[in-house]
């Protein structure tokens, strides 16, 4: 594996982030994420959204910056009926993948949930049983992997198998 180059920063997800993320990942091979993106409008649509759920306190989108370029996102999503508990998810532009970037921004969020979410205490992820990539990220920020969830993933028009990996952070 690379070196990461540079740090990243990350910053809450803004708007004008509608082009860049578009292109992310519209262009990258995200065969393993359960998100798709119709159009630079609808990433609009949620941001706008997600930037009411920041304020509102319910979820934590971030942008993951190299310099002044957005290269992916970060998010962290309490659970229904537990607020202590919360998902984090994350994605990198292909171009970017292999240089340890996913990991800085994990590192980051935890910093941020800890210092200023304090009734988070367990952060889990879920990826689909085939991305080694996410799983590595997930091991080396210090999760445990805690089990397989049969079909618990959609992507596109088929369920996968999901790793669960957890980590208690207070």
């Amino acid at each position: 594996m690379k070196r990461a180059q540079e740090a990243v920063t990350i910053r809450p997800q803004m708007v004008k982030d509608a082009k860049g993320f578009y292109q992310i990942l519209t262009q990258g091979n995200f065969r393993f994420f359960p998100v798709n993106v119709a159009s630079i409008e609808a990433e609009r649509r949620f941001l706008r959204k997600t930037v009411r759920q920041w304020k509102a306190g319910e979820t934590w989108n971030f942008a993951i910056m190299l310099g002044d370029r957005l290269i992916g996102a970060i998010g962290v999503m309490p659970e229904d009926g537990r607020p202590y508990c919360a998902e984090i998810g994350y994605f990198i532009e292909a171009s970017q993948h292999g240089r340890g970037y996913a990991l800085q921004a994990v590192r980051l969020v935890e910093e941020y949930i800890f210092a200023n979410q304090p009734q988070i205490r367990r952060l889990f992820a879920c990826m689909v049983v085939d991305n080694l990539p996410s799983a590595r990220v997930a091991e080396k920020a210090g999760f445990t992997r805690e089990g397989r969830l049969a079909g618990y993933l959609k992507v596109g028009e088929k369920y996968h198998d999901a790793f669960i990996y957890g980590k208690l952070i207070r």
